[in-house]
């Protein structure tokens, strides 16, 4: 009986925290957010569309830095290197 007993705790002792561990793995990868996207239903006794909770990961966000570099023209990129037509190094 004491057997039957403690197999009974260890089984519910390991089921319980299961539901915890099978979370999306969309969470833990990465940053985002849940929206609610349409989808249509198709059939004879389609309702119309209905809405469905999708994981959108963020977009990756692009420098925004306002040095005078990323503020040049490509043709002024290579203007102020004179140094350019000098003799290459004996290295």
């Amino acid at each position: 009986m004491k057997t039957q007993v403690f197999f009974a705790a260890l089984g519910m002792a390991l089921a319980l925290p299961l539901p915890a561990l099978a979370a999306d793995g969309h969470q833990q990868g990465g940053a985002g957010h849940y929206e609610w996207r349409q989808v249509p239903q198709f059939g004879p006794r389609a309702t119309g569309p209905t809405q469905k909770r999708v994981w959108v990961a963020d977009k990756a966000q692009m420098a925004d830095c306002d040095c005078d570099m990323m503020k040049m023209s490509p043709d002024d990129c290579m203007k102020g290197m004179h140094h350019m037509g000098a003799k290459p190094s004996a290295g």
